[in-house]
């Protein structure tokens, strides 16, 4: 750790260093001799104290100087604690280079979906199904994600992320509520225009030693070759004196090659994903102490996918959506605001609507070296979330105390349907059969007299799945100062139609000011329930899945296929939800804080522990007959959802940040251990059946985890570091932050199996998860400055000290991981 340790200082000395000394020269030829006042930097992030213990907020300043090159806000969390990533991140798989979406991300303990995740108020959350990530699925779309709806970095004015110790106002979540800010319209004209770009150009690879050692020598695939540009202006406008507008749009997009698989050629072929975003913000303020706020975003998202194993298969899946909102809001003594807001989220895809698997000796199946060839796809899927959203807030002095109280209402619709029949056509006739063949109806795709003719097709039916909920919560808060002691005390109300269940979230906390200045300490107890998923009851409404079978009739010499020869083989149900009443998850907490001032910065030390029950998980139902049209029988497993998952979680985390000048310095490190019976609701948890072998034991998959720490966002140790400094008369920033995870073993499946009582299981042993070490730089220094505004060009490297990220990786096919990278651009304002 300390030779790490050195040789990040150097780097960081080095690299600072550099871009000083090319600023001074660029400054010394180009700058006009303009006096610029001098700036203090802002701190790190604010961070609540007393009963606010559990809140932090990141300001506008250092997310200019810490966002990274890709404009994903959430990466700023980083500096935070309570908030885990995937360890996998760091893989270099030409999937995750195309993806720009926001990174999942896991607080106090939470899965990655139990999060409440706003903008601006407004729910970006997912209701649908967000666990497939594979775009070519037969039935299920792959562009859903946890947070449904997001904005470039560059349009946000603050992050506020609250982990613990959450006020009654917040709801549906067991993880953690974070609301993303996007910026005020000034009350001046301004402007800005921003462009940066990257590539692998500017990157380098890494590969594990595991994956090394697997890969023969000679077979080593080439490294990926991507771009990615990232572009956007902005206009401030002042209507008037009160009134003042913000018109902005981002895009970010990337572009990557693939290569078609070995049996189609090997042939290069490029895929991209675009986001854009449009913001349209005014706000007028109607009197000293009353503001109109009305604001409208379209954050559309388009992924380009093409199976390598196959041709005419493309498909585009979509993301992204509209909100838009009008806020009254008062301020003052007694305040009060109200709030209506929809939001639409689409993330449907276009796809070919019928898929062949063809054998290659024959005209039409001609296009690869394998026994059979697939063309096409599984058709469109539409799918799509809107909430209706009605918010009200109010807050005055009511006695010795303050009194809040509010009320929020949703409407949710959600759908899925495929608009047309989809078909894949499969089982071809053999080589040695082709003379015989004869196709009753002609040729086609599914017959070629003389050649072929496909045996089994399986039938996709059209349908269209939706369901509604109304979701109301109404809470109430009080807080009192007694002394040295505040008290808050507030109950949560919520139901939603969907499970019908009426739940009341009890938030108690107190807070002592210790007998040194600016000191005190806080404990907490508090109830969290999460909210209902539709996943399961849109998958309830699907039409069974159909194959059908066909067999030549023999008429002399010939094979004789009639498309009324097709008769139903087989039929299956997807999972269903039941009609049995779920529960609400929800999670206790209890939580200890201390914060205060310790040479010359902020301290806080807090300690969460959180136990959650009743979370959805996938069981087993019953055996479901069907009768056939030949009027056999079939039978089938119907899942459904249960309430079986539990989880647990603790953690212990000590921050620390300070300004000083022109430096703003944070600390942060969290020790945790973060259990789950499952990683997510489409996980099926049988204690009855599932075995395995673990320290010469065989025992059952539940009691293994429940020992094991969760398999990812769970690292039992993390540190984080980040410094911002100004130069040259604030004419540089530099931004270094750090994030490392101390090493740990996990509990896995090894690939391996061990026969016991001659009965072969799986075996399981511990895996060692090495310390890793995740370092960036930025860098922004202003080559221009005049009365016409300034330019200022920007670095920002990514993994500075060249790690490999994942070193227990042994990916063979997709082996690279992200090294040292880097991002350039250019950004001006006035």
């Amino acid at each position: 750790m300390g030779r790490t340790l050195s040789r990040l200082l150097l780097a960081t000395a080095l690299s600072t260093n550099t871009t000083i000394a090319m600023a001074q020269e660029v400054t010394e030829q180009v700058l006009p001799e303009i006096r610029a006042e001098g700036d203090r930097a802002d701190e790190s992030y604010v961070m609540g104290a007393g009963n606010d213990a559990g809140t932090t907020t990141i300001t506008a300043k250092e997310i200019r100087a810490r966002a990274p090159g890709s404009g994903d806000a959430n990466q700023l969390l980083k500096a935070l604690p309570s908030v885990q990533f995937s360890r996998d991140e760091g893989l270099a798989t030409r999937e995750d280079i195309q993806d720009i979406r926001p990174a999942d991300i896991s607080i106090s303990g939470g899965r990655f979906y139990e999060n409440l995740i706003t903008i601006d108020g407004i729910d970006a959350n997912s209701r649908l199904d967000i666990t497939q990530d594979s775009p070519a699925h037969y039935a299920e779309p792959a562009g859903a994600s946890a947070q449904a709806l997001w904005v470039d970095a560059n349009l946000v004015g603050a992050i506020t992320l609250r982990d613990a110790n959450v006020s009654a106002e917040y709801g549906r979540f067991t993880g953690g509520a974070l609301d993303i800010q996007t910026r005020a319209p000034k009350r001046s004209w301004g402007g800005s225009a921003t462009v940066s770009y990257t590539s692998d150009a500017l990157t380098n690879f890494k590969i594990s030693q595991g994956s090394r050692a697997t890969i023969d020598e000679g077979d080593m695939p080439g490294t990926p070759s991507f771009e990615k540009w990232r572009y956007g202006a902005s206009l401030d406008a002042p209507i008037s004196q009160d009134v003042g507008l913000l018109l902005a749009y981002n895009r970010s997009r990337s572009q990557v090659v693939y290569t078609r698989g070995s049996n189609y050629g090997e042939r290069p072929y490029t895929q991209s994903s675009t986001s854009d975003n449009f913001l349209a913000k005014l706000e007028a303020d109607l009197a000293s102490d009353l503001t109109l706020t009305g604001q409208f975003s379209y954050t559309p998202y388009e992924s380009e996918y093409a199976s390598a194993n196959g041709v005419q298969n493309e498909l585009v899946t979509k993301g992204g959506g509209i909100t838009s909102q009008v806020k009254l809001a008062r301020s003052g003594e007694t305040e009060w605001s109200i709030a209506a807001s929809l939001s639409h989220s689409d993330t449907s895809r276009d796809a070919q609507e019928t898929n062949y698997s063809i054998p290659s000796f024959t005209t039409n199946g001609n296009v690869c070296s394998a026994s059979n060839c697939t063309i096409g796809g599984f058709g469109d899927v539409d799918q799509w979330q809107d909430n209706y959203a009605l918010t009200g807030r109010w807050s005055a002095p009511v006695g010795p105390g303050r009194l809040s109280a509010g009320f929020d209402y949703q409407r949710i619709e959600a759908m899925r349907s495929r608009p047309e029949d989809t078909y894949a056509y499969s089982r071809g006739t053999d080589e040695e059969d082709a003379a015989s063949i004869v196709c009753a109806q002609g040729d086609s795709m599914t017959c070629v007299t003389g050649e072929y003719a496909l045996q089994q097709y399986s039938l996709y039916k059209a349908y269209r799945a939706k369901v509604g909920l109304d979701s109301l919560a109404a809470w109430t808060q009080y807080e009192l100062e007694l002394g040295d002691m505040a008290l808050r005390g507030g109950l949560r109300y919520d139901w939603e139609s969907f499970l019908g269940n009426h739940t009341v979230s009890p938030r108690l906390s107190a807070s002592y000011a210790l007998p040194w200045s600016g000191w005190s300490v806080t404990l907490g107890a508090n109830r969290y329930y999460g909210r209902s998923m539709l996943a399961y009851a849109l998958r309830e409404q699907y039409p069974d899945n159909l194959t059908y079978r066909r067999t030549g009739t023999a008429s002399g010499d010939s094979l004789v296929y009639s498309d009324a020869d097709w008769t139903l083989y087989s039929t299956s149900h997807s999972t269903s939800y039941s009609d049995g009443n779920k529960k609400t998850p929800y999670s206790d907490e209890l939580s200890a804080a201390m914060s205060g001032r310790i040479l010359g910065g902020a301290l806080r030390v807090k300690g969460t522990y959180r136990k959650g029950r009743n979370e959805f998980t996938r069981s087993e139902g019953e055996t479901e007959t069907t009768t056939l049209i030949d009027g056999t029988s079939d039978e089938y497993t119907n899942y459904v959802i249960t309430n079986d998952g539990h989880s647990t979680y603790r953690g212990l985390s000590l921050e620390y940040t300070r300004s000083f000048g022109k430096h703003a310095l944070a600390f942060s490190t969290n020790f945790s251990k973060t259990k789950t019976s499952n990683d997510d609701y489409l996980t099926t948890i049988d204690e009855d059946t599932d075995y395995v072998v673990f320290e010469d034991q065989v025992i059952s998959l539940a009691e293994l985890e429940a020992r094991n720490q969760r398999e990812d966002m769970a690292s039992p140790f993390i540190a984080n570091l980040t410094w911002t400094a100004l130069w040259l008369d604030d004419r540089i920033t530099t931004n270094v932050n750090l994030r490392y995870r101390g090493s740990f073993d996990q509990i896995e499946d090894t690939g391996e199996s061990a026969t016991v009582e001659g009965t072969n299981y799986d075996l399981y042993d511990y895996v060692h998860y090495p310390k890793a070490l995740d370092v960036n730089l930025n860098a922004q220094a202003e080559l221009v400055r005049s009365s016409y505004g300034v330019l200022t060009g920007d670095v920002r490297v990514a993994n500075l000290l060249d790690r490999t990220p994942s070193p227990n990786s042994t990916a063979t096919s997709q082996p690279y991981q992200y090294g040292r990278s880097f991002w350039f651009g250019l950004n001006y304002r006035f």
